[in-house]
Order: C-alpha cells, then sequence, then structure tokens
C-alpha cells in the first residue's frame, strides 16, 4: 500500500477550533502554500531571500493559509492558529493608498503600534494577543507616482527613503482571520457549521465588539478604522496600525496645519465617535460622492457596489472611483438592515449593553431606535447617541476623513 506523503497526512488531521481545515476550506475556500517557521522566535517567513544568515539555518516548512486580507497568512498547530502579517509580497512597486504602506511589508512603527494596542486591550478584555518582529531594512524610492523598494544597502543609504519592516503575530482561542463580518454570507453558514442561529452569532460578536471599543476608549485607545472588515465573526477587533492614544493627541494637534473641520474633529469625542460611526454607517461621504456621480439611489448604489469594486480599473482618472476601491459599508446598512426589526433591535442591543454605562443604555436605545424608525438607515446622529450619551444631541455633522487620519503618520510625533 501506497504511504501518503506528511504533508498529506497534515492536511487531513489538521484541525482548527474541533474543525477539520477541510471544512474551513468548504465555509470559505482558502489559498495554500508553503512558509518557513522559526521554533526560537514562532515567527513565519512567506520568503527567506533577504533574512539574516543564522536565521535560515533553524526554520521549518509549514502549511500556510491565506488570511481574509490577502495580506497575511496562518498556520494550524495544535487546534489553534498563528496568523503573520507582512512580508507576503517582499519588495513590491505599488503603495497600499488605505495604509500608505509598500504593499506586502509591514512597516517597523505600523506592526509595534498594533501589537501594543492588541496587548494593551487584551490585558482587561480582548481575546487577540500579538507579537511584532523585527526583520530589516529596505531602500523606498518614490518617483511620482512610481515607487522602487529593494533590500538597503550602506552605499545606497542617501539614493531613497530607509524603512524598517517586519511581521506581526497575532493569535487568539477563538479568533478568525478569514471570516470577517463582511462577508455576511459566510458569517452566516458560519452560524449553522457552530451550531446556533445567525442573529446568535451577531448577537454574541456585538457583545465582544462592545467589550473591546469600551475597554480600548477606557485607556484612550482609539482604532479609527473600525469598519466590518476589521471585525472577524467572533467580534474581535484588529488591525490598530493606525490607533492614536490619549497621549499623542497634544502633540499631534500642535504639528497638524490646516484649519479644516477634521482637525476641529480631532479630539477624543471625535475620535471615539469616528469608531462607532464608521462600523456602524460607513462611509458616509465615499457613499454620497458615488451616488452623486451615477445619480442612483441608496439602494441602488449597494447593488453595483460589488461590481464596481471588482472592476475598480474603469476608476482612472474618476476621483470618486479612486476611493471606491476602499469603500467599506457600514454594519448596518450590510447586515443588520436585511434582518426583521425584533433581530436588528437585539444585535445593536448587545453591543450598546456592552459598550454603554449601564444608567445610560434605556435612553440610548431609545434614541437609537427612535432615529432607524425614522430614517430606515443609520446615521450620524445614532453614533452619537452611543457616544455622547451626556446631552444625547448626538454629533451629526460626521466623523473624521479616512485621509486625514492616514495623512497623521506623516507627522513628526508618530514617527519618533
Amino acid at each position: 500500500m501506497n504511504e501518503k506523503h506528511p504533508l498529506e497526512i497534515e492536511e487531513i488531521e489538521d484541525l482548527l477550533y474541533g474543525h477539520r481545515m477541510m471544512e474551513w476550506q468548504q465555509l470559505r475556500p482558502l489559498s495554500q502554500g508553503l512558509v518557513y517557521f522559526d521554533p526560537v522566535t514562532k515567527t513565519a517567513y512567506s520568503h527567506t531571500n533577504y533574512l539574516p544568515e543564522e536565521v535560515p539555518r533553524r526554520l521549518l516548512r509549514k502549511k500556510a493559509f491565506e488570511s481574509h486580507s490577502q495580506r497575511a497568512y496562518f498556520i494550524v498547530e495544535d487546534n489553534n492558529l498563528n496568523e503573520y502579517k507582512g512580508l507576503t509580497l517582499p519588495y513590491s512597486d505599488e503603495i497600499v493608498p488605505a495604509s500608505g504602506q509598500p504593499r506586502g511589508l509591514l512597516l517597523k512603527e505600523h506592526g509595534e503600534k498594533e501589537a501594543r494596542a492588541l496587548n494593551d486591550i487584551a490585558r482587561r478584555e480582548g481575546n487577540v494577543k500579538a507579537a511584532y518582529h523585527d526583520v530589516g531594512m529596505a531602500l523606498l524610492k518614490r518617483e511620482g507616482s512610481k515607487i522602487d523598494v529593494r533590500p538597503f544597502s550602506a552605499e545606497e543609504c542617501s539614493d531613497g527613503e530607509i524603512i524598517r519592516y517586519g511581521i506581526l503575530r497575532r493569535w487568539g482561542d477563538d479568533y478568525i482571520p478569514f471570516i470577517r463580518l463582511d462577508l455576511f454570507q459566510i458569517v452566516r453558514q458560519l452560524a449553522t457549521m457552530e451550531k446556533i442561529t445567525h442573529v446568535e452569532l451577531l448577537s454574541n460578536a456585538m457583545e465582544r465588539l462592545g467589550r473591546i471599543l469600551r475597554t480600548g476608549h477606557e485607556l484612550g485607545i482609539y482604532h479609527c478604522f473600525t469598519h466590518p472588515g476589521n471585525v472577524d465573526a467572533h467580534g474581535n477587533l484588529i488591525d490598530y496600525e493606525h490607533a492614536i492614544y490619549r497621549d499623542e493627541i497634544p502633540a499631534i494637534k500642535g504639528n497638524i496645519k490646516l484649519k479644516t473641520e477634521d482637525a476641529e474633529r480631532f479630539n477624543e469625542d471625535g475620535l471615539k465617535f469616528r469608531d462607532i460611526d464608521l462600523f456602524f454607517g460607513g462611509a458616509h461621504e465615499v457613499l454620497m460622492r458615488c451616488q452623486d456621480c451615477f445619480k442612483l439611489t441608496r439602494e441602488g448604489l449597494m447593488t453595483k457596489i460589488t461590481f464596481l469594486r471588482e472592476n475598480i480599473e474603469l476608476s482612472v482618472g474618476i476621483p470618486v472611483f479612486e476611493v471606491l476601491a476602499h469603500l467599506n459599508i457600514g454594519f448596518y446598512e450590510d447586515t443588520v438592515k436585511k434582518l426583521p426589526v425584533r433581530d436588528q433591535r437585539r444585535i445593536i442591543e448587545a453591543f450598546i449593553d456592552n459598550y454603554c454605562h449601564a444608567s445610560e443604555r434605556r435612553l440610548i436605545k431609545e434614541k437609537v431606535f427612535s432615529e432607524l424608525a425614522r430614517y430606515g438607515e443609520w446615521t450620524a446622529k445614532s453614533s452619537g447617541f452611543i457616544t455622547n450619551p451626556e446631552n444625547l444631541k448626538g454629533m451629526p455633522d460626521g466623523h473624521i476623513s479616512d485621509e486625514f487620519i492616514v495623512n497623521l503618520w506623516k507627522l513628526p510625533p508618530l514617527l519618533l
């Protein structure tokens, strides 16, 4: 009888949270490949080209699966996973607009920021822990919209921008990196696999997200990009690369030159509001720009979003399309609105009960549900009721823009 290759045996025996990987593959097909695992640092590398000389000698080959963002990968070991973000494409000629980083490289300042935020929250409430591992340096050259990234060498140091990059390792007891809340149909299938109802799964996720956001805000940590694509199906919030700490705000404000509405909103209340509003309501200003461009109703635009995202090359020369590639519709519009009213209430209540103080919950719920009944969609005022319960007037002027948050990373305080 023919013996199976060890990798084939591993495919059969791999378990993740009690389910075989073949079950997960039926739920959401995942690209597979081999990575190089360092048992000393527990870091996995997608390639070995530029690693220090002593590292490759101790590496083991392991089967890896693609993560949700195609920017990370994970390995399964002992019924758990380790996810690795960064170094997926070693030296790309493209800057990712959403992060301002070369595609495939996780810059040191971003990786360290996320590890710090996840671990600070995990000490009190969060379920995902992280460790950043520095890998090396590269030279980044910019020529207009083109970039060139190559391994750093001393003789070239004056010919470009020196960047440090590395790998972020994330892990958690029930963290599922490849199923995020914006994959609403797959989330529904996951509920069946976990033998609970879809609404119960979403309610549980909102409970956890509410606790995580409350803890983060109490610690003075503002995520800034809380769209559903950054929350897994169990409510674990990740991707804190652009998170802002309370103690950074004064220094940042001192370096903001532009007197814009964004700059005026840049404070703890404004950052807290952005976290809530972006998750539930999505990028309001982008949606309105797209509606105006295509002369569509809100419902008409929703039906075209998938097509536009998949055909984004059509966007060349049309500014409104340029932001569409990174458009994230809010959780209410994408998922909750499609459910019966009683289920909508249960899910939103689960978030409010875990984010807001007990003495404020009843009145906040009344205001939020009255707003939803009146307009039939999530409004900035709905977010304001949750984040500003002191006077329950809400913050209807909108949240700090994506571009403003990303550009803050160019200011000196965040690069020290």
